[in-house]
């Protein structure tokens, strides 16, 4: 089954990274569910710990389904850069952005693991559910780890895989330094040089 899924991938020239404009409409509406029904989202988000006045990076933002939360937890002198690599997702910053009045928060559609923003932008740099779909976690991390700031922290999510996986790529990357473990996400910093 798994080489009929990578066939599949060779045939539409599509890999797990680039999803099909129906599948992030899927994706949307299923998370909508899931935080009418659950809101472990919420929960979960709580667990980031966005202070007042921090510069944050949502990468691999999706529907924005965190936006309005990191806005609010930095306040108007902080900052939210939502960044994805699916215009879609982009778009959606966009009309929450002008829906909700999000001063501080602003869209930036990346090239693959190339994101045009600054060196040492960000305090944080969170990166929810989406982990699993990484094809290449070093170049990933790498990036994140460009926009981060020296003594910043970023959170990476498990998503759809074990935790064990989670940290063999942060570990085989040789990128990141981890901190901390909870029961939503693993905590890394810039490894020393």
């Amino acid at each position: 089954m798994q080489h009929s899924n990578k066939l599949g991938e060779k045939l539409s020239g599509r890999n797990k990274e680039e999803m099909p404009n129906i599948a992030f409409h899927i994706m949307t509406t299923i998370m909508k569910l899931v935080d009418l029904l659950g809101n472990r989202s919420s929960k979960n988000f709580k667990t980031l710990n966005l202070k007042k006045g921090q510069t944050v990076i949502d990468y691999g933002c999706g529907p924005a389904r965190y936006i309005r939360n990191a806005s609010s937890c930095v306040g108007e002198e902080g900052k939210v850069i939502a960044v994805d690599i699916h215009p879609l997702a982009i778009k959606k910053v966009k009309l929450k952005i002008e829906k909700f009045k999000l001063t501080n928060v602003k869209a930036v559609l990346a090239n693959g693991y190339n994101t045009p923003i600054a060196k040492e932008t960000a305090d944080v740099i969170y990166a929810l559910d989406v982990f699993h779909m990484i094809e290449h976690p070093k170049k990933f991390l790498t990036e994140l780890s460009r926009l981060l700031k020296q003594e910043g922290k970023i959170i990476i999510e498990d998503g759809h895989q074990p935790r064990s996986e989670t940290i063999k790529k942060i570990k085989k990357s040789d990128v990141l330094t981890i901190i901390q473990e909870t029961e939503f996400h693993v905590e890394c910093k810039k490894k020393d040089s």
